[in-house]
């Protein structure tokens, strides 16, 4: 059977054949023998065609190399007023923009589910979502356990979806700065779910980290974690010359949590991005504001791995397995639900070792009409961590390549049909 009919056949909302699910998911993954053995490799979720009012999502497929086009999925929201604010577990979060309803949709099951909208106070600019995670897939085995979180504006919110009718604010708005211990607004920069734990971990931009246990939606507890610390000598910026300690210094830095669940690590992903750089990707000027002129670029990644004895984040030299004990990890980064895989799990080539796929997090113009804008959501590549260099990913990594993509892309973990 032709690849297309197949895949045709498989995302039909007509209906899904248990038999025909198995057969094309057994195509994109690897199975170990046990009763839980799928393992699909992640999709890079590219930007959407749309035609005769009918949505055709595509996407890159890591393990076939080559991009599937999966139709339909379009009821419940407008493509040309949507923006696309993360992935997790499976399912796609949409924002409408003109008045910030939040949907989740399921491209493979073609399952749509309406979240509670997005809640405006005064520390809140109107559709300022800057991502949203579950800690299941809302099917209906998980439906009651699912969590769904949300940074918007400068705060945490969660809800229950499905039975939430309302988001629930959590968190504390302020936090000290660090140098005169006057109180700033607290930036929530990056969340994950850790299923190992059932916490969810979050981290500011004032490096303030905290768990959350949500398991009890009546009742959230934050884990006081205020004793949770970073290697001194590494943090937040690791560095082997004064060189590379001014070019990180210039550069906006961002962060990311990743946890994996095989092993239950949870690492600290700092990802450097230079703004303003010109064909070579070298910096036109060290301005943390951006000139829509000109593209900025992802120039180098630390990792620091958490270490519960001592309760710190560990720096990982660049030099070292990311896993540990050569388990050749894989980082996934972006607008998604952060996650890890090992390269170990599939053959050969399918997935690079100790690397970090990242996609532009920075949701650069997404609000903006102006469709003569030149960049954003170009920043995307592989990382290898153990020689810190380049490689693209789908897209070109080098910046004289680059140009606007809108939506950003952003990976996605494919789940079977349900």
């Amino acid at each position: 059977m032709g690849g297309r009919r197949l895949v045709s056949l498989l995302f039909s909302r007509a209906g899904v054949s248990n038999w025909i699910c198995r057969r094309r998911m057994s195509t994109l993954s690897v199975s170990d023998g046990s009763s839980r053995s799928t393992k699909v490799l992640p999709w890079l979720m590219l930007p959407p065609a749309v035609e005769g009012g009918q949505v055709t999502h595509n996407f890159y497929s890591l393990g076939e190399s080559r991009v599937l086009s999966i139709r339909g999925g379009g009821d419940g929201f407008n493509i040309d007023d949507t923006k696309f604010v993360g992935s997790s577990k499976g399912w796609l979060a949409l924002l409408n923009k003109t008045n910030d309803d939040l949907l989740l949709t399921n491209p493979l099951s073609q399952r749509h589910l309406k979240l509670p909208p997005v809640p405006l106070n005064p520390n809140n600019i109107f559709g300022c979502v800057e991502g949203l995670i579950t800690s299941f897939s809302p099917n209906e085995e998980e439906e009651e356990n699912c969590r769904a979180m949300m940074i918007y504006g400068y705060e945490l919110a969660f809800c229950c979806p499905g039975r939430s009718t309302e988001w629930t604010p959590i968190g504390s708005r302020l936090t000290n700065d660090g140098f005169n211990g006057s109180e700033v607004v607290r930036v929530y920069e990056s969340f994950v779910y850790s299923a190992a734990q059932e916490l969810f971990f979050c981290v500011t931009e004032n490096s303030d980290f905290e768990a959350w246990d949500l398991r009890d939606p009546h009742s959230p507890v934050m884990i006081p974690m205020n004793d949770l610390s970073a290697d001194p000598e590494m943090y937040p910026v690791a560095y082997r010359s004064r060189e590379e300690l001014v070019m990180k210094y210039l550069c906006r830095m961002m962060r990311s949590l990743v946890v994996d669940e095989k092993s239950g690590q949870l690492f600290l992903v700092i990802r450097f991005v230079a703004n303003n750089v010109d064909s070579n990707g070298s910096f036109v000027s060290p301005d943390l504001c951006y000139d829509e002129s000109l593209p900025y670029k992802t120039i180098d990644f630390d990792v620091h791995k958490y270490d519960p004895e001592s309760r710190a984040f560990m720096y990982m030299d660049h030099g070292s397995s990311l896993g540990g004990d050569d388990d050749g990890l894989a980082l996934f980064i972006g607008t998604n639900h952060s996650f890890a895989i090992s390269a170990k799990d599939y053959p050969e080539g399918f997935v690079k070792p100790d690397s970090i796929y990242f996609t532009d997090d920075l949701l650069r113009n997404d609000f903006d009409d102006d469709d003569e804008l030149d960049y954003g959501g170009h920043d995307i590549g592989i990382f290898s961590y153990k020689d810190r260099s380049f490689s693209p990913c789908y897209y070109p990594s080098d910046a004289k390549s680059f140009r606007r993509i809108s939506p950003s892309p952003m990976w996605y973990t494919p789940t079977p049909p349900l």
